[in-house]
């Protein structure tokens, strides 16, 4: 077994087709014998979007050739396929595993990537679910700062700018739910919580506007003023920036002219 630092699967093609036999419209076209005959057939039915054969055919190929020098791209491309099936914990596994072990490969970095994807595409789970973009949070972190000019630095930039809003969110939402179990501090640290993830969040302001009632709830009105005069400094001459702001600009206006002093 062997790992490949430069070989990518240009490379693996080149010599894949030296024993390609027959091509048949959407047959499976590699008929060729051995491990690159195989590896070619479930990266072929991944490709032609049969991600069901591309799974059998790859975890087939893991079982029997162990020690092939396409066992990476194999593996590769048997997260994709999981990964293209909606299988995210199961691709989140095979691109580990493709990472442990060959961690010079030419995948390496598209492994890397792929990864944080899948905990990417997990994050519409439960609403109150942090861990999935947690954890794509983390892992699109791991891939940036392993390749700050890597081919996929755009992505993941777009993918950790969605994470850390998604877990803004979420805080948001907890917070929402405490406050209305009418137990204001704990709302308090869960909005908190949203605006330290991420002050400028789309929803940050919808969390300064919670910590501000919580206030109100325990009738601390000082405490309420200078919540709701730090949210509408927030806000700005721009609040449309914000989800619902001009509306929660508007609202904290009033409520400061009628807070008890």
């Amino acid at each position: 077994m062997r790992d490949r630092g430069h070989r990518r699967a240009g490379g693996a093609m080149g010599l894949v087709l030296a024993i390609v036999l027959c091509s048949c419209g959407t047959q499976e076209r590699v008929q060729g014998p051995g491990a690159a005959g195989e590896f070619e057939r479930g990266r072929q039915a991944h490709e032609r979007g049969d991600q069901v054969r591309a799974i059998e055919i790859l975890e087939a190929f893991e079982r029997n050739y162990p020690g092939s020098q396409f066992i990476d791209d194999a593996l590769f491309y048997l997260g994709k396929a999981h990964q293209a099936n909606s299988e995210q914990i199961l691709g989140r596994q095979v691109f580990q595993r493709l990472l442990d072990g060959f961690p010079r490969s030419g995948f390496a970095e598209d492994a890397l990537f792929e990864l944080a994807q899948c905990w990417v595409l997990s994050m519409p789970g439960p609403a109150l679910d942090p861990e999935p973009a947690e954890e794509a949070l983390r892992a699109c972190g791991v891939y940036l700062r392993r390749y700050p000019e890597g081919k996929h630095r755009q992505q993941a930039e777009l993918a950790t700018v969605a994470a850390r809003t998604a877990l803004a969110r979420k805080d948001y939402l907890n917070g929402g739910t405490y406050l209305r179990m009418g137990k204001p501090e704990a709302a308090r640290r869960y909005f908190q919580k949203a605006l330290d993830r991420w002050k400028d969040a789309p929803v940050s302001a919808q969390a300064m506007q919670g910590i501000a009632a919580s206030y109100e709830r325990q009738k601390l009105w000082d405490d309420a003023r200078r919540a709701y005069g730090e949210l509408l400094g927030h806000l700005g001459d721009d609040p449309s920036r914000f989800e619902d702001g001009r509306q929660i600009a508007a609202d904290a206006r009033r409520r400061l002219e009628r807070l008890p002093h």
